[in-house]
C-alpha cells in the first residue's frame, strides 16, 4: 500500500519536472515559429524576434516595394471611462524608405526607444476623444503617431499596426 502511495506521489513530480524541462528547450523554438508566422501574416517576408524587437539583419526588405518594415512590439494602453476601462492593444512596425536607417531603428535598444515614445503618444491620445469611440480610426492615430516621432526619428514614412484592438471592461 506505501508503494501505491509513493507512486502517486513521486511519478506525478517526476512528470511534471521531465514536462518543465521539454518546454524549456522546445519553447524558443516554437515561440519564434508563431512569431514568425505572426510577422509573415502582417507583411509578406516579415520576420520578427520572440521579444519583439529586431536586430539590423532583421529589417526586412519588401521586395515589391523600395521600402523596409522595422517590428517594434506590443503596447497595451488603458483608457478610462466613466463606466468602463478599455484596454488598447497595438502591435507597432515602421515603414522606413532608407535601409541604413532602418537597420539603425532595428537596433534593440533603439527599437525600445521607439516603443516607448509610441507608448508615451498612445497615453496622451488616451486623454483625448480618439480611442474613447466605440471604433479606432487607425489611419489618423497612425498618422499622428508618426508626426509626433518625426521630430526624434527622421526617414519614418508611416507607423504600421500589426495588429490593433479594444476590450471594454465594465467598472463596478
Amino acid at each position: 500500500m506505501k508503494k501505491v502511495a509513493i507512486a502517486f506521489t513521486v511519478l506525478p513530480l517526476v512528470f511534471a519536472g521531465a514536462g518543465y524541462g521539454a518546454g524549456t528547450v522546445l519553447a524558443p523554438s516554437l515561440s519564434e515559429t508563431a512569431t514568425n508566422s505572426e510577422a509573415a501574416k502582417a507583411k509578406p517576408g516579415a520576420e520578427k524576434h520572440a521579444d519583439g524587437y529586431g536586430d539590423a539583419k532583421d529589417a526586412v526588405q519588401d521586395p515589391r516595394e523600395d521600402r523596409t518594415i522595422v517590428m517594434l512590439g506590443q503596447v497595451t494602453v488603458p483608457v478610462e471611462k466613466a463606466r468602463s476601462i478599455s484596454y488598447v492593444v497595438a502591435d507597432f512596425a515602421l515603414k522606413i524608405t532608407d535601409p541604413v536607417i532602418a537597420a539603425e531603428y532595428s537596433d534593440a535598444v533603439t527599437a525600445m526607444r521607439i516603443r516607448d515614445s509610441l507608448l508615451e503618444e498612445m497615453q496622451r491620445t488616451a486623454e483625448g476623444p480618439a480611442l474613447r469611440g466605440v471604433a479606432i480610426d487607425s489611419d489618423a492615430l497612425s498618422r499622428d503617431l508618426r508626426q509626433s516621432l518625426l521630430a526624434e526619428y527622421p526617414g519614418i514614412e508611416d507607423v504600421l499596426f500589426v495588429s490593433l484592438f479594444k476590450r471594454d471592461i465594465a467598472r463596478l
